[in-house]
């Protein structure tokens, strides 16, 4: 009879879920008005975004006088430069979407 080695091995499983925090961060200080305000909008290259940022741009140009906007597109879905979050702090306010 012929004899077979038998190796071991580890998976080792991870829980997925997260703890359920009991902490709320601060909100940003917000602005009062948009009025005369430069507003950001924020592309995150995920697919319809900027369709989805247009959208929200005109509705604030609707509702806003004076308004100008700055148009950012980070590298990627995940993370901002330094450099990006440099130029976003220099707007008065910053939008974000996620699309698809």
């Amino acid at each position: 009879m012929a004899e077979h080695a038998i190796s071991k091995r580890t998976i080792k499983l991870c829980d997925p879920l997260a703890e359920e925090g009991n902490k709320q961060d601060a909100l940003a200080r917000r602005v009062a008005s948009l009025d005369g305000k430069v507003v950001a909008l924020l592309d995150n290259t995920k697919p319809l975004v900027d369709t989805l940022l247009g959208e929200v741009k005109s509705l604030i140009e609707r509702d806003f006088r004076g308004v100008r906007f700055r148009y950012f597109k980070k590298p990627s879905v995940s993370g901002a430069t330094a450099e990006l979050l440099e130029q976003l702090a220099s707007c008065d306010a910053v939008v974000t979407a996620v699309g698809d």
